[in-house]
């Protein structure tokens, strides 16, 4: 067996591990220093191998969580991508009924206001039409108010009023 001897931050170097995390493997496993060297504490091959194996199986254990949590939180993941790809289309199916109703819109609004112009421009030319009858039958009421009825024609006022 190899006599060599290894601090805990020997140990913690070669395994990528923190001391806290060797120290706490050390309790777990209640294994005792070979020797000090200072304040130092010297362990053992055997005790190396010990603290080797039982980090092994913390991390092989912490890597099963990880990867259950990982697959967990995938399918959560894939649950909230599926919800916002429904949230999203039917966002855009509202917004294609808007916009169609927007169009719809604006149509009978212009076929609305062609018809108002339409019909201004007939009563402008109903009005000019208007006047100019006007005109003449206001000269025509003149020149018939000028003429005086002859004696035939002339009915008492109790006859026109009776007709």
């Amino acid at each position: 067996m190899n006599s060599e001897l290894f601090t805990m931050s020997q140990i913690s170097r070669k395994l990528n591990v923190s001391k806290s995390s060797v120290y706490r493997s050390i309790s777990k496993l209640n294994l005792r220093e070979n020797s000090t060297r200072g304040k130092a504490k010297l362990y053992n091959q055997e005790a190396f191998q010990k603290i080797q194996k039982d980090l092994s199986d913390l991390n092989s254990k912490q890597f099963i969580n990880n990867s259950k949590n990982n697959s967990e939180l995938i399918q959560e993941l894939k649950m909230e991508v599926k919800r916002w790809k429904s949230e999203t289309d039917k966002r855009n199916e509202q917004i294609d009924k808007l916009t169609q109703l927007l169009d719809q819109s604006q149509r009978l609004q212009l076929d609305v206001q062609n018809k108002l112009k339409k019909l201004e421009s007939n009563t402008v030319q109903i009005r000019e039409n208007d006047s100019k009858d006007d005109s003449n039958d206001s000269d025509t009421n003149i020149s018939k108010q000028n003429e005086k009825p002859s004696n035939e024609t002339q009915e008492s006022f109790w006859k026109r009023l009776f007709r």
